[in-house]
């Protein structure tokens, strides 16, 4: 993970990464979360606040927390919020809140159940988006390189345990690229970097014109 060096590049470049913050806020809007009467909300893994900007929309006038591990106040300084927390959301204690949303960022956390239980222990509801297993397949075969990405079960396992009730939705999304190398600038701009370290000839030989990205949706309710 390199997001510091290439948030600059992140927002042109997140092709995926706004499909998903667009079907997320759908969902939301499907379980009349959007609806729903919410003072405060906690967002995790701002990043440059494309999910932010979408569901802001529907709640303007509630308190919002945003949270990153990088600094990215210049990225945000457009969205009206209240505080950034520039910490590893695996190490702090979740601000109580109505409502804690997150996209794309959940498959970076090494301790999900963990950081679910905190989750549960200071809302009621939670709706995020997450790569799932069979993400980047393309990567995977040819540098035997990937996250230790979970099975939709494995995480709705989790969820179990602290929502009495939940939604879940998968999708699998392919980005059609002109030429191998447009596939690794991509994500090279997008923060995924593990493949550089790959010998040049590994890299030379690799002939994928596309991505797949496998992704789930998880509406949570207490």
């Amino acid at each position: 993970m390199n997001f510091d060096k290439h948030y600059s590049t992140y927002e042109k470049n997140s092709l995926a990464q706004k499909q998903v913050a667009e079907h997320l806020l759908s969902y939301m809007k499907d379980a009349d979360i959007l609806k729903s009467d919410v003072n405060s909300i906690f967002e995790i893994g701002c990043g440059t606040g494309i999910f932010t900007r979408e569901y802001r929309k529907f709640f303007p006038k509630s308190s919002l927390i945003l949270n990153d591990i990088f600094d990215v106040k210049s990225f945000i300084k457009d969205i009206n919020y209240n505080i950034f927390i520039k910490e590893n959301i695996e190490e702090i204690d979740i601000p109580k809140s109505d409502l804690v949303v997150s996209s794309s960022v959940f498959q970076w956390i090494d301790g999900l159940e963990d950081l679910i239980r905190n989750i549960a222990e200071n809302t009621d509801i939670l709706c995020f988006s997450t790569y799932v297993f069979g993400n980047l397949l393309e990567i995977k075969n040819h540098f035997d390189i990937s996250l230790n990405y979970l099975k939709i079960e494995e995480i709705e396992k989790i969820i179990a345990k602290y929502f009495q009730k939940f939604k879940t939705y998968k999708e699998t999304i392919k980005i059609d690229f002109e030429n191998p190398l447009s596939v690794l600038r991509h994500l090279k701009y997008t923060g995924v970097t593990g493949f550089q370290r790959a010998p040049f000839s590994k890299i030379k030989s690799f002939k994928d014109n596309c991505l797949t990205y496998e992704v789930a949706y998880f509406i949570c309710q207490k």
